[in-house]
C-alpha cells in the first residue's frame, strides 16, 4: 500500500531541496559573496549543485524501488472472463469486475464467490498477483473500486471508511441478488483498511461464511498510524479521520465490534463464527503493528490453524505473494 504516489514524495523532496538550495544561496551571501552581481554563477552552481545532492539520491532509490516492487510480469487473462459491473451502493456506483474462468464448469467447482476489499492507497488492479490464482484454482472472484478510488473516484470520499463498511454490505446483497450467485458460498477478504471492511462488515453477516483479514488493525483510534511523517501527509492530504467519535470508533474497530457480538452470544455459538476468520500479518509492519494482530487474535480465539504469521513483508507482504497465496487457499479450502 502506497501512501504517498510517486508524485506526491517527489514534490516534497523537490521543495525540501530548492529551501536546502536557497540556504546555501544565502550562507553565501552572508559570507560576503555577491551573489546578485559579479559571483552570481559561482552562487548559483553552489546552490544548484546542493538541489542535486539532496534530490538525486533519492531519485535513484525510487527507481531502483519501483522496478524490484514491480518485478512480476504483466499477469494473463487467459482461459478467465472478466466482467465489468457496476453496484449501487448509498451515493453512487462502485466499479467492480467479477472474474471466473472460462470454462462454466470449471467456475463453480468451488461453488464459492470471493470479495476482495483493497487497501486505502490501491485500486482493483493493485491484488490481480493475489487474487488470479483463486480464479485459477475454481473460485469466483468479485474485486471492485472503493468510493473514491480508481474508476469509483467520482462516488464518495476515499477516507469514508464507515461508508466503505456499508459498500461492503451492499455488495454482499447485490451477490446475492443475482441469480447466476445466490446459490454460492459468499466469502470475503480484506488488506489494510479493506481487512476493517470485511471484518466490521462481514463477522455480524451471517452470509458471509469465510473472512480473511490481512494486516487488519484491532482498534481505529488507538492504532491509527500518527506518527510516520510520510503516512500523516498522506492521510491530511486525504482527510482521513484521526479522532473519530466513539460511535465511529466502535464501528471502525474490529476488536470492539467482535467483543460486542461475543457478548450477546454463548461460548459455542462464538465458537463456530471464530471459525471462518482467519488473520495474517507480518510482524515487521511498521504502519499497522503487529500488536493489532495480537490484540484481535486474542478477543476472537481463532484457532492456531486460522493463523498466519510472516516474519518479514512488511504492511504489503513484499515477497511473501505465493505464501499469501498458499495460505489463503488452505484456508479457504478447508
Amino acid at each position: 500500500m502506497n501512501l504517498l504516489s510517486n508524485t506526491h514524495k517527489r514534490i516534497i523532496i523537490f521543495v525540501i531541496a530548492i529551501l536546502i538550495g536557497w540556504t546555501i544561496w544565502q550562507v553565501n551571501i552572508s559570507i560576503g559573496n555577491p551573489c546578485y552581481s559579479s559571483a552570481f554563477s559561482r552562487c548559483f552552481v553552489l546552490s544548484t549543485t546542493t538541489f542535486l545532492i539532496v534530490y538525486t539520491p533519492f531519485e535513484i532509490y525510487w527507481s531502483i524501488r519501483d522496478l524490484w516492487f514491480d518485478r512480476w510480469t504483466r499477469l494473463s487473462f487467459k482461459y478467465v472472463e472478466v466482467s465489468k459491473k457496476f453496484i449501487k451502493v448509498s451515493d453512487g456506483l462502485l466499479s467492480a469486475n467479477i472474474i471466473k474462468k472460462n470454462n462454466m464448469a470449471d467456475s463453480f467447482t468451488k461453488k464459492a464467490i470471493i470479495v476482495i476489499a483493497h487497501g486505502f492507497s490501491d485500486t482493483k488492479e493493485t491484488l490481480q498477483y493475489f487474487y488470479l490464482p483463486l480464479v485459477y484454482q475454481g473460485y469466483i472472484v468479485l474485486t471492485y473500486d472503493a468510493r473514491g478510488t480508481g474508476k469509483s473516484k467520482k462516488t464518495g470520499k476515499r477516507s469514508d471508511f464507515l461508508r466503505r463498511i456499508d459498500d461492503f454490505k451492499n455488495i454482499i446483497d447485490w451477490i446475492k441478488n443475482q441469480s447466476e450467485f445466490s446459490t454460492l458460498k459468499i466469502y470475503g477478504i480484506g488488506f489494510s483498511i479493506g481487512a476493517i471492511t470485511v471484518l466490521c462488515g462481514g463477522i455480524p453477516n451471517k452470509d458471509v461464511e469465510k473472512i480473511i483479514a490481512i494486516s487488519s488493525m484491532s482498534y481505529y483510534r488507538q492504532n491509527i498510524p500518527k506518527l510516520n511523517p510520510l503516512i500523516m501527509i498522506s492521510y491530511l492530504i486525504k482527510r482521513v479521520k484521526f479522532f473519530p467519535t466513539e460511535e465511529e470508533n466502535r464501528r471502525l474497530s474490529p476488536y470492539l465490534i467482535i467483543e460486542a457480538l461475543k457478548n450477546t452470544l454463548s461460548q459455542e455459538e462464538w465458537k463456530m463464527i471464530s471459525k471462518k476468520i482467519m488473520l495474517i500479518h507480518s510482524r515487521n509492519d511498521r504502519i499497522i503493528k503487529f500488536r493489532n494482530f495480537k490484540e484481535n487474535k486474542k478477543i476472537s480465539e481463532i484457532h492456531e490453524n486460522n493463523l498466519l504469521i510472516f516474519k518479514k513483508g512488511g504492511h504489503s507482504h513484499k515477497k511473501n505473494e505465493i505464501s499469501l497465496v498458499g495460505g489463503t487457499l488452505h484456508f479457504l479450502n478447508s
